[in-house]
Parts: C-alpha cells; sequence; structure tokens
C-alpha cells in the first residue's frame, strides 16, 4: 500500500543553485560538476554515489516566464537542493516543454525519447539512483489551442498511465515521482483557451492521480496541497497579459523557489528510503 507523500512549506531562503542548462530542445545530458556541500560524503553507500533526476512537464517545469531558466526553473533549484540536503552529486535534465500535454509524452514522441535517452546516459555515466518527476496536466485542460484539448479525465489517466508503464519498461530501477498540477488563474487565456472551463477540468484530474499513484508501486504522489497553496499565493506567479485580460500561470522567480522547495521534500523522502542519508533537511 502506498503512502501519498506530504508536505510542510517553508518560506525560508534559498540557496541559489550552480549554473546548469535548459536542454530539451537539443536532447543533450545536463550535468552538473557541483562538489558536494557536506564534506564527509562517505557516509553514503558509494554504491548509490550519485543521484540523478529527470523531470517531465511543461512551460512551468521549463521556467516560462523567469528571466534565467537554466539557473531558476523549479529542477534546476531541485537539484542544488537536493545536493546540498544529501552531499551527494546529484544530476538534472530539465525535459519541461511549454504547451506540451500528455499526447506530447507519449511514447514514441520525440519528448519521451528524450527522457530516456538521458536517463540511459545518467546510467551509464553516473551510475546511482534514478528519480523521474512528472507534473502535467496544465495544457491538457486547455478548451482550445494545445494537441489534443479539451483532454477528459479519462484520457488524460490513460495517457498518464501510459507514460509510467514505458518509463518503467525503459528505466526499470527508476522511482517516479506524480507531482500534482498547480493552480491557474480562471481568467487564463494566452494562445490557448483556459478560463474556469479549463480550471475546472484542471482540477478534475487529482483524484485519478490519486488513483495511480495508489495503484503502482514504483510511483509515488507529490504534495496535493500546492492548489490551494499557488492560489491563495498570487505574488508567486508573474503577471501576463491575455485575451480575458491579465492572468497568472505561470510561476514567478518566487514561485518557483517554492515549487522547486515542495518538489524537493517529496524527493527527499524517497531518496532517504533508498538508504541515502539526508543530512541538512530542508526546514519545515
Amino acid at each position: 500500500m502506498k503512502k501519498t507523500i506530504t508536505l510542510l512549506f517553508s518560506l525560508c531562503t534559498l540557496f541559489l543553485p550552480t549554473k546548469a542548462e535548459l536542454a530539451w530542445k537539443t536532447g543533450e545530458t545536463l550535468t552538473t560538476n557541483a562538489s558536494p556541500i557536506t564534506a564527509n560524503s562517505s557516509e553514503n553507500d558509494s554504491r548509490k554515489g550519485n543521484i540523478n533526476l529527470l523531470f517531465i512537464g511543461n512551460s512551468i517545469t521549463a521556467g516560462a516566464t523567469l528571466s534565467n531558466a537554466s539557473t531558476q526553473a523549479p529542477p534546476i533549484l531541485c537539484r542544488a537542493l537536493v545536493e546540498q540536503a544529501t552531499g551527494v552529486p546529484t544530476h538534472v535534465f530539465n525535459g519541461g516543454h511549454s504547451g506540451i500535454t500528455t499526447l506530447g509524452y507519449l511514447p514514441g514522441r520525440e519528448d519521451f525519447k528524450r527522457i530516456i535517452n538521458n536517463a540511459k546516459a545518467f546510467k551509464k555515466e553516473n551510475g546511482g539512483l534514478m528519480y523521474i518527476s512528472i507534473m502535467l496536466g496544465t495544457n491538457d485542460s486547455a478548451c482550445t489551442g494545445t494537441e489534443g484539448a479539451p483532454v477528459s479525465p479519462e484520457a488524460y489517466a490513460a495517457n498518464i498511465k501510459t507514460i509510467i508503464n514505458a518509463l518503467i519498461d525503459s528505466v526499470p530501477d527508476c522511482k517516479i515521482l506524480l507531482n500534482y498540477p498547480i493552480w491557474y488563474s480562471p481568467s487564463t487565456y494566452n494562445g490557448a483557451k483556459y478560463l474556469q472551463e479549463g480550471l475546472d477540468r484542471l482540477h478534475s484530474y487529482y483524484p485519478f492521480l490519486d488513483a495511480i499513484a495508489a495503484e503502482y508501486e514504483q510511483v509515488y504522489a507529490g504534495h496535493r496541497g500546492v492548489w490551494e497553496y499557488f492560489e491563495y499565493n498570487i505574488p508567486l506567479f508573474t503577471k501576463e497579459n491575455g485575451k480575458a485580460g491579465h492572468f497568472y500561470l505561470h510561476p514567478n522567480q518566487a514561485g518557483a523557489t517554492r515549487l522547486a522547495e515542495i518538489w524537493t521534500k517529496s524527493l527527499l523522502k524517497l531518496i532517504a528510503a533508498d538508504g541515502i542519508k539526508v543530512k541538512n533537511p530542508l526546514p519545515e
């Protein structure tokens, strides 16, 4: 029986990450050479001497609206936070792709191939442990303007399961963190039309994610409270102009930092369960 990971939020100031490149467009493997923050990394099993993180997501994962996504996007921040917490060299591939729906990450599509290719490269070059984060659904929920929109909750769940099954087949020893999509304002209407109808559809995906996380031994649910957290913290979003007035869809730098912290706390639970000592846990 799987336990849903619960998290507490922290509003603490975070250390900035080391510079890494956002590489989904080229399919490059993203790695970092930062030294562990903690001096005595020998406490952690040398067999697990590297942590590999791969992120599947949309423009929020990619770092849209940030001034420098290569250093400020949530996956890049996660890499630095995980390494800081464990003292273990940590590597990241940010597969965030603006505008993508679950259909764009189905097996055989280029974005899925990039994740698998990078996972295999990490395994060959680094060894260690493999964690794959998924946060999709925002663009599925659109009324028009994105691939397959609107994607029904049933179709969304089927696509997520297809992605998960293919990930497990291709990377059998991975653990998958299934993160819940965050709230956006009901005025959201840019190149795609979301509005209240899309927002309601997005929230209807939540019970399906609950069920999927409970079904798989290798899949763990992220923090469900991200919806309310971002809904009631509008200053964490970039204010954007759209066809229905101002809207809030993409986290700004402060919001990306908070999202990275939330994801990191979930990841550290999985990492600790795999025998890596969390020496410098994030404050609760």
